[in-house]
């Protein structure tokens, strides 16, 4: 028996060291061939947290120029999409594509490019989402707008071609982007998008042809949490698909409804075609937040290590909900010179850092 216990325990709290490799660099600076960049206080700024990467290639959103600029994993710019202003273009591939003011760009396994565009120059009021620092992964950068440009989304071919406008009523549609949070590809040329709709976040998923496919939002789940509220505040943390589309996990947070206090978090598995919705994990630790769906079916809880400063800790659950192993991410210090670390539709982890004027993408092994 105590043999049995012993590799269960063993089994659960095992921990797997993961160290950043250098993948790719990218050099900053003024030239149409670097990522171009604002210095302000001799730091670069308007730089992405993350970026898309396919077959060997980094799709980098030059906010400066709204360009989406490919680059090899050596640095080389291979094309461009966009309409560059410059001179002297004339030797580089270019994908003639209108873009406004850029923001996410996802790559899908057929290579078709997705580039969130914003359509106006003038700034549309939205609902500011609520800061909640419980929510935060250890050293995420991120600015949030009061105001944001409403936007669509547009889907390029491998070819170049502009083929889909998207909305966020679909292809067709008249309803822009407001706020989108994320925006990633899955399998059968599944789109997914997480954003704000009539001021709540919704996860839109989007076929191949850009039809709306399937919504999930908090309402979805009205009763399940209103039963598990206790008289408590609570709201949508986040929403994720498996990439296959199937089933979708939700978390919600709940807080004292006069102290403010956090009190947990719940996470739910919704089934898109039964509609079932089956709780599968409780958390208590305020810094314990959902963070990614794998193809497997398991599921990672992204864990802050304050103690430890220059690690956080992925915890693996099974699709139950129970905590198989844990894998940790050692970031080299300093701590604050890495940006956003995220996933692809491989289950690859990924980070970028700013280091020495270059923009350095590395991957988790």
């Amino acid at each position: 028996m105590s043999v049995l216990f012993c590799a269960f325990a063993c089994s659960k709290f095992r921990v797997d060291d993961y160290n950043p490799y250098l993948y790719g660099r990218i050099k900053l600076g003024k030239d149409l061939k670097e990522l171009q960049v604002n210095i302000v206080n001799r730091v670069p700024t308007n730089i992405p947290n993350q970026i898309a990467i396919s077959s060997g290639l980094m799709y980098v959103p030059d906010f400066e120029q709204s360009l989406v600029k490919v680059f090899n994993t050596e640095g080389e710019l291979k094309f461009l999409i966009g309409n560059p202003k410059e001179k002297g273009i004339e030797k580089l591939k270019i994908h003639n594509v209108k873009l406004g003011r850029i923001g996410l760009v996802a790559v899908s396994s057929s290579e078709d490019v997705f580039i969130q565009s914003r359509i106006s120059k003038e700034d549309v009021k939205q609902d500011k989402a609520p800061e909640n620092i419980f929510t935060k992964k250890s050293g995420e950068f991120r600015t949030d707008a009061e105001e944001v440009l409403p936007s669509v989304i547009l889907k390029i071919n491998d070819s170049g071609k502009l083929v889909q406008t998207i909305y966020s009523d679909g292809v067709g549609g008249s309803v822009p982007f407001g706020y989108v949070e994320r925006m990633e590809t899955g399998k059968n040329d599944l789109l997914f998008v997480f954003h704000r709709s009539n001021g709540e976040m919704r996860l839109s998923v989007f076929d191949e042809n850009g039809k709306v496919k399937r919504r999930l939002d908090s309402s979805d789940f009205k009763d399940m949490v209103h039963s598990a509220s206790d008289g408590s505040t609570w709201y949508i943390d986040t929403i994720l698909s498996h990439s296959e589309g199937d089933y979708a996990l939700a978390s919600f947070s709940f807080y004292e409804a006069k102290s403010g206090r956090f009190k947990g978090r719940k996470i739910y598995r919704y089934d898109w075609e039964t509609k079932r919705i089956l709780p599968i994990k409780d958390i208590q630790d305020p810094s314990e937040t959902l963070y990614w769906v794998l193809n497997d079916d398991n599921f990672f809880v992204w864990e802050t290590e304050a103690e430890e400063g220059n690690s956080v800790r992925l915890q693996v659950h099974d699709d139950d909900g129970n905590h198989v192993n844990n894998i940790r991410l050692n970031y080299p210090p300093p701590r604050g010179l890495w940006r956003e670390t995220w996933m692809d539709a491989n289950d690859e982890i990924y980070s970028v850092r700013i280091r020495s004027g270059f923009l350095e993408i590395h991957k988790w092994k």
